[in-house]
């Protein structure tokens, strides 16, 4: 009578995970995830062929690795206080550049008021004139008119460098 009960007690331990054993099954499904347990029980039929037992490692508790402070709070603040001088520093810098291309934009929009002022005192000698031989109207440029050119592509040129200066002079502003 003994017999068939230690029978069937020595066939469920045997199918039955045991928390002490350390046994790791582990599979591949059609799409390549990879699947651990330790309960045979859990693995599904059509992968039962595809299972590789293994010996789990002892369980021993892992230590965190801790990381070696970063310093003391004192170095922590004269790096904060670092950076700021640092970011103050570019941040007065691009405002000079500003200012500098600011002088520089006023100084040509001058300029091209001055040229406008000489081109209506000489306003008659650059209107345009019908050739008489070929019966066509020919266009008189005023002797300015390379100036006005070069200096409205500057000019341009030096609003452009304005606004990404300011943006960046913004987002130094914002990180402060």
């Amino acid at each position: 009578m003994l017999l068939p009960l230690f029978i069937a007690l020595s066939v469920f331990l045997s199918l039955a995970p045991l928390p002490w054993a350390n046994e790791m099954y582990r599979w591949t499904d059609e799409k390549g995830t990879v699947h651990f347990t330790d309960d045979p029980s859990k693995i599904p039929h059509q992968y039962l062929d595809r299972v590789r037992k293994s010996d789990a490692p002892e369980s021993t508790p892992v230590q965190k690795e801790t990381s070696p402070p970063a310093g003391s709070k004192e170095d922590r603040v004269q790096q904060y206080l670092d950076e700021f001088d640092r970011k103050v520093e570019v941040k007065k810098k691009y405002e000079r550049r500003v200012s500098e291309l600011d002088e520089e934009l006023e100084f040509i929009e001058e300029r091209l008021k001055e040229i406008e002022e000489l081109e209506k005192v000489d306003y008659e000698y650059y209107i345009p004139f019908r050739d008489p031989r070929t019966g066509k109207f020919v266009a008189v440029a005023t002797p300015y008119y390379d100036e006005k050119v070069r200096l409205t592509k500057r000019m341009e040129i030096l609003k452009t460098e304005i606004h990404s200066l300011e943006e960046k002079i913004d987002e130094i502003k914002k990180s402060l």
